[in-house]
């Protein structure tokens, strides 16, 4: 979607710097004018979180896109934060490897979009975030210089982890312009166990799956309105819910676990199918992109983090709370996204979305709203309920961005 549409942005100027010293030059210049610089790379995540506090330029990383070092042996490589996903994935992909991160955006999304919000989807309960997987990182900060963190090599714990408190900060303590990163040799084979199941049995299933002797990758949980939408509906599956739950390793070991698993669950009533790669590549790119779905006439699309355990009684509690809502979960890890329906009122959306934030975080959780429609955004809780640490936040904010400038207003507590 266009950035005037995403946030309230049209005041703003665009600067596009061809290379990382125009960069920095911007920045002086705003930093001397205490404009504010709001990072972004595609744009594709530019209506998560609330409009800037105060007026500037859009600082444009698209053409930091450079491949830096790719030691293929060692399994790491070193890229420009602006290279797009699809870029990368096509470049280790040469070299048989990968980074196992789900993205949402596919042939959108840049490297450090992904990390300023620390995106992940499906594999997320077998191989990490990317908090996992950066192991250097250069940043621009306030001053208009470039500072490092971490290195080029696996092992390396010099310092405060710089690395993991950028990613995810949502580019609030400077603008990410390189990154290193260690990667993953692409799994020999995949499989897919497609589990329907009723309401009643969720829970159970879960619990077994759980326990389970195999070792899944991904374990997702969609309700009836997720599977009714066009990236699921060649499956042809109608039942209440029903569980993935997808396998990435060794072709011996891909086998055991789908011949292991199904005969754990064949007393589960439903239908129990297994695809196997590469025809279920397809249900893998449409599970990492779901969550990121904008479903026709939805006003808001909202993610839970929630135990594990407490899964299967909160999407019930989520589905009667909201009839027609679309649910996707990374059950394995406990995070719930949903679709609200296009005709559910403002005053309906706001109850729906109290009720269930308190209930994540009674189970020790939060609830947080990456889309909804700009003018909702002054009364929904877009980052959930704030936690005790925001002074530690405001802390580090004030520490390494003292002027305020990178996305101010944006992120929690509009910090």
């Amino acid at each position: 979607m266009p950035l005037s549409e995403s946030l309230n942005l049209n005041s703003f100027q665009t600067k596009t710097p061809s290379d990382v010293a125009e960069a920095c030059d911007i920045i002086r210049h705003s930093a001397s004018t205490l404009d504010a610089i709001v990072p972004s790379g595609s744009g594709s995540k530019m209506h998560i979180g609330y409009s800037p506090s105060r007026n500037g330029v859009i600082l444009c990383t698209k053409n930091l896109n450079k491949l830096v070092d790719y030691p293929a042996r060692d399994m790491t490589v070193t890229v420009q934060a602006g290279i797009l996903v699809k870029d990368l994935t096509e470049m280790l992909n040469k070299e048989n490897q990968r980074l196992p991160i789900d993205d949402p955006y596919p042939g959108e999304s840049s490297l450090g979009g992904l990390l300023a919000t620390n995106t992940s989807g499906p594999r997320r309960f077998g191989w990490g975030t990317l908090r996992d997987y950066v192991i250097g990182i250069s940043i621009l900060n306030d001053e208009g210089r470039e500072t490092k963190a971490g290195g080029r090599v696996v092992k390396n714990v010099a310092g405060y982890d710089f690395c993991k408190l950028h990613t995810g900060a949502f580019g609030t303590l400077g603008i990410i312009s390189q990154v290193t990163l260690k990667v993953r040799p692409n799994p020999e084979a995949s499989s897919m166990v497609l589990l329907s199941l009723n309401s009643a049995n969720v829970e159970s299933v879960l619990d077994r799956v759980h326990t389970t002797k195999t070792r899944p990758v991904a374990v997702e949980l969609l309700n009836r309105n997720a599977l009714q939408q066009p990236l699921f509906k060649n499956l042809d599956l109608s039942s209440d819910y029903c569980l993935f739950v997808g396998f990435e390793h060794g072709a011996e070991a891909v086998k055991w676990q789908t011949e292991t698993l199904a005969p754990e669950l064949s007393d589960v009533p439903g239908k129990i199918d297994i695809i196997h790669g590469p025809s279920d590549s397809a249900i893998w790119r449409n599970l990492g992109m779901f969550q990121s779905t904008r479903i026709p006439g939805s006003p808001l699309t909202f993610k839970a983090n929630i135990p594990s355990s407490k899964v299967a009684s909160w999407c019930a509690l989520a589905s009667d709370t909201l009839p027609g809502l679309s649910l996707q979960s990374h059950a394995g890890s406990g995070i719930v996204f949903g679709h609200l329906p296009g005709d559910v009122s403002r005053q309906m959306a706001f109850d729906a979305i109290t009720l269930l934030l308190q209930k994540a975080v009674r189970y020790q959780g939060n609830l947080v709203i990456p889309y909804c429609l700009e003018d909702w955004k002054s009364d929904f809780p877009v980052w959930g309920q704030v936690r005790p640490d925001i002074k530690i936040m405001r802390k580090v904010k004030e520490s390494l961005d003292p002027k305020a400038m990178f996305n101010p207003g944006r992120f929690v507590d509009h910090i």
